[in-house]
């Protein structure tokens, strides 16, 4: 690991750019609307297994002819050098309305109603519904219109360029060819929708939850044309900088210092990032603790024992979680509830944690969907938990937070390090530590600083729906009541 640490840039993500910058120099041309084609499509998606591990190859750059992306600081400017020329200057047009959209948003629905104004605002949505929660309601849909043979001359041309490319790594890859040809009509489609949109719908500013998607993307890139700003909020801590970076937004609303020094890092210009946090955590500084004996009696715990919430994630190495299970069992005075990732219950990969169950009493596994983490998290005495947003929540929620490395990836995460001796890739180490906390109060108070350092670098704001307002009244000029 303490390599890994060493390498500001691994070389699967290091060949990542070198391709993307060749896919977008190479397909640059294959534009609809004088929007290339190859900006619109989410490109980490079109790698497959195959020409994954090929990217983790030494000398995969060499397969390469015009790479343009050589080091992390050219990751934006790369993109924007083929965004500027489509984009107006920014206008805060008062007599339009705030666009949300409501996919990938995370603002809560009570934040929504409290801070936007209904005559202000217009909500986009995958509804038919003429209103959301009171605010006007677009259905994107009823903006299409048939686009199948622009789509279909687009595709011949694609198809004619990978041609050329037959002993190219990516571009001779049939998953990645397939991957792309299948979007354009999904991309023709969006853009045409959108265009229509703005056309009938005077937009004074947009906000999104990300750029990953077709329809985001849109948003943020059309709006740019007719001058239009746009924020996207931060959709989660930044563990996988593909999903957030290069960015197409004008604006990006993120959680602290930590993410602006990261896309500065990559690029982005500064006066562009605007750390005012998101909405969705407010709920954290009003949730209700609720009765700690109610809680107890919930899930049938011990008020004598140490509750311990450890929420876990995919891709871990299950022979380590094992291990730190077993070591942390032989404590008696612990009990645990273990909340599995939306993604393995979704998936029904729980197996693990049920297995656990099966000779200890002490353990729980919460397999319920709804189960609120909030309310896990605020009676627990610590949390342990892989690299995941739980911990930043359970910080805020002034909990001792043990977060274990047990990731399997091709790259390493530093958005932890900040916890220092709290984070842990050995079980060993890790149950040790936990073991410390509870019983040395020199290592508690020590702890409470490191925790302090950690937030006032991660994430400072109380009220961001508030401050996300604000910034949208500086960008727009648009004054919610």
């Amino acid at each position: 690991m303490k390599l890994l640490k060493e390498r500001k840039i691994t070389m699967y993500l290091s060949n990542y750019w070198s391709l993307y910058s060749e896919f977008i120099y190479t397909f640059q041309h294959l534009r609809y609307r004088n929007i290339p084609i190859c900006l619109m499509t989410n490109f980490y998606q079109q790698i497959d297994d195959k020409l994954n591990r090929l990217m983790e190859q030494d000398n995969f750059s060499s397969h390469l002819s015009n790479a343009k992306i050589k080091d992390m600081h050219q990751i934006q400017p790369f993109f924007e050098h083929h965004l500027q020329p489509l984009k107006k200057p920014l206008e805060k047009k008062q007599a339009g309305k705030i666009l949300i959209n409501l996919d990938y948003i995370r603002i809560p629905g009570n934040k929504l109603v409290q801070y936007f104004s209904l005559d202000k605002t217009i909500i986009l949505s995958r509804s038919r519904l003429s209103h959301y929660l009171g605010f006007p309601n677009a259905y994107l849909g009823k903006f299409t219109s048939d686009t199948k043979n622009t789509s279909q001359e687009l595709i011949n041309r694609a198809q004619a360029i990978f041609s050329q490319y037959t002993h190219h790594p990516a571009f001779s890859n049939s998953f990645f060819m397939n991957t792309f040809i299948q979007r354009i009509p999904i991309i023709v489609d969006t853009l045409e929708a959108v265009f229509k949109l703005y056309e009938q719908t005077p937009c004074s500013g947009v906000l999104v939850g990300t750029t990953e998607d077709v329809v985001s993307r849109a948003l943020a890139i059309i709006g740019s044309m007719k001058g239009i700003p746009s924020i996207c909020l931060q959709h989660g801590i930044l563990m996988g900088e593909e999903a957030f970076i290069p960015v197409f937004s004008s604006h990006i609303a993120v959680y602290g210092d930590y993410e602006k020094r990261w896309y500065i890092k990559r690029g982005m210009e500064e006066k562009r990032i605007a750390g005012i946090g998101h909405p969705r955590y407010d709920a954290i500084f009003e949730h209700p603790s609720g009765n700690k004996t109610d809680y107890l009696k919930k899930y049938n715990l011990n008020p004598t024992k140490k509750t311990i919430v450890i929420a876990t994630g995919p891709h871990i190495d299950e022979l380590k979680f094992n291990d730190m299970m077993n070591r942390l069992l032989k404590n008696d005075q612990y009990q645990f509830l273990i909340k599995p990732h939306p993604w393995e219950l979704a998936k029904n990969k729980i197996a693990l944690y049920l297995k656990l169950t099966q000779k200890n009493p002490s353990v729980q596994v919460i397999n319920d969907k709804k189960a609120n983490i909030l309310d896990l998290i605020c009676h627990a005495d610590a949390v342990i938990t892989s690299l995941s947003t739980t911990a930043l929540e359970s910080c805020l929620l002034n909990k001792p937070v043990f977060v274990y490395y047990f990731l399997q990836s091709n790259r390493y995460y530093d958005y932890f390090d900040r916890l220092e001796q709290h984070m842990q890739s050995d079980p060993a180490k890790l149950v040790q530590m936990i073991s410390l906390y509870f019983n040395n109060q020199k290592i508690r108070n020590a702890y409470t600083n490191i925790k302090k350092s950690f937030l006032q670098d991660s994430y400072k704001p109380r009220n961001a729906s508030k401050e996300l307002i604000e910034f949208l009244y500086q960008l727009t000029n648009v004054k919610m009541n």
